[in-house]
């Protein structure tokens, strides 16, 4: 056995290191189109330099190193790597079961398999970099799965992490349907009450390797016995959060559907609004004037409608979402109306294939589709901190590129087509 597990860490090791000289080669890749999300230009006939992992140079015509490997995408249209800023890798609810129901029968090992999997799927899918807001699990899976991808050992995006949705005793984040008679109790994997309490928890999240805070500030609709219009937190329990958060120099997100908590968190200094789906046209402005992020997650809305009417999941989450889904393109055109900077965020408790449908359902809302691109691209790079770091196709950053055969700007549902996907220099995926 000992023999074994030898080989396997040597096997490792290879793999990453073959994956490091793969990303340190010089690279030429001729695009027939370019997509710069940052002008909103489609640009033809451009070739990317990529060295070291990093974008070189880009031009009709630029210098290539000799012995450069060449990749011919002459026929696809180019753009950066997606990026998805809401991402669950421990929720199935296609299972028919409540999260109270499948959580607690879950290991955090069996998770970081699971997690392992559905990372890879997305990558394959596209998405270079996705931010975990929150998930459920007792442990730190989401954690050691980042960790694995970072040293080399895993293929995946680039992961930002909150490992927990920090939740009001119950709350969107707690396990609300259990007796209270048990002879032990089962609750949320983080429950936290009062400012003390809040602070203690943020404290904690960051003491495992958290990159976010996410909290739930309102109830949601796949939970049990909980209000979406109600707000979980006081103001004063809200800017506790926003301020430990801050003060230990990370970034802070709220899951809200009623408006009350929406516009709670936004002047605590959020950084980010999830779903946001009874936002009213003051809190559009005040997440404006203070510059917040919204994260509008719509089509995981449509796949539990549509599961609903089969009877696929609990009926109080299915009457939920008929509920927050009559307001919720109200407020994607509220945030689009007043430039309210938006990210796309997919909210995976389907299968995670469909992740990508985001940018489809998003253009029912937003009638640019340069502005939903921008939404799984620049945008999130900004939400995180990394505009000069990935986002777009530019000199200096790094060589995230996918490409497809047909422009998702002429028509969004081409991106679901993707056929090749760059991270970071490596190629993960070319079907050309």
């Amino acid at each position: 056995m000992q023999d074994m597990n030898n080989k396997l860490a040597g096997l490792g090791v290879i793999l990453a290191f073959s994956m490091s000289i793969e990303a340190e080669a010089a690279t030429d890749i001729h695009c027939g189109f370019l997509l710069d999300v940052e002008r909103k230009k489609v640009i033809e006939n451009q070739h990317i330099l990529v060295e070291g992992g990093v974008i070189k140079e880009i031009g009709s015509s630029i210098n290539i190193p000799d012995g450069a490997s060449k990749i011919d995408l002459s026929a696809q249209y180019c753009a950066p790597g997606l990026m998805d800023m809401h991402v669950h890798l421990f929720i199935d609810s296609k299972k028919g079961e409540t999260d109270d129901q499948a959580a607690p029968t879950q290991s955090s090992a069996y998770k970081a398999l699971l997690g392992i999997r559905k990372v890879q799927i997305l990558l394959n899918s596209g998405f270079t970099t996705i931010r975990i807001p929150g998930d459920i699990d007792y442990h730190y899976a989401g954690i050691e799965i980042r960790n694995a991808i970072n040293r080399g050992e895993f293929t995946g995006p680039r992961m930002l992490v909150a490992p927990h949705a920090i939740s009001q005793l119950g709350g969107h984040g707690d396990f609300n349907s259990y007796s209270p008679d048990l002879p032990y109790k089962i609750m949320g994997p983080l429950i936290a009450d009062g400012v003390g309490e809040i602070r203690k928890a943020v404290r904690k999240e960051i003491k495992y390797g958290a990159d976010w805070i996410k909290v739930m500030a309102s109830g949601g609709v796949m939970s049990q016995n909980d209000d979406p219009t109600v707000a979980a937190y006081t103001q004063e329990e809200f800017n506790a959060f926003a301020d430990e958060a801050h003060r230990q120099k990370k970034k802070i997100t709220a899951h809200a559907h009623g408006d009350e908590a929406i516009r709670m968190a936004v002047e605590a200094g959020f950084d980010s609004i999830e779903h946001a789906t009874m936002m009213s046209d003051e809190t559009a402005k005040l997440m404006v004037k203070k510059g917040t992020f919204y994260v509008p997650t719509l089509y995981v809305l449509d796949w539990i409608l549509e599961m609903g009417q089969k009877g696929a999941i609990p009926a109080s989450s299915y009457e939920k979402a008929k509920f927050v889904a009559t307001r919720h393109s109200k407020s994607v055109k509220l945030a689009y109306k007043y430039g309210i900077k938006m990210a796309l965020g997919s909210d995976p408790i389907f299968p995670m294939d469909q992740a990508i449908r985001e940018f489809r359902a998003m253009t029912v809302s937003i009638p640019d589709n340069w502005h939903v691109l921008q939404a799984g691209t620049i945008n999130g790079a900004e939400l995180l901190g990394l505009k000069d770091e990935i986002g777009s196709l530019k000199v200096g950053k790094q060589a995230d590129i996918v490409a497809m055969p047909q422009n998702p700007i002429a028509l969004m549902k081409n991106i679901e087509n993707i056929g090749f996907v760059m991270k970071g220099g490596m190629i993960v995926r070319n079907d050309y």
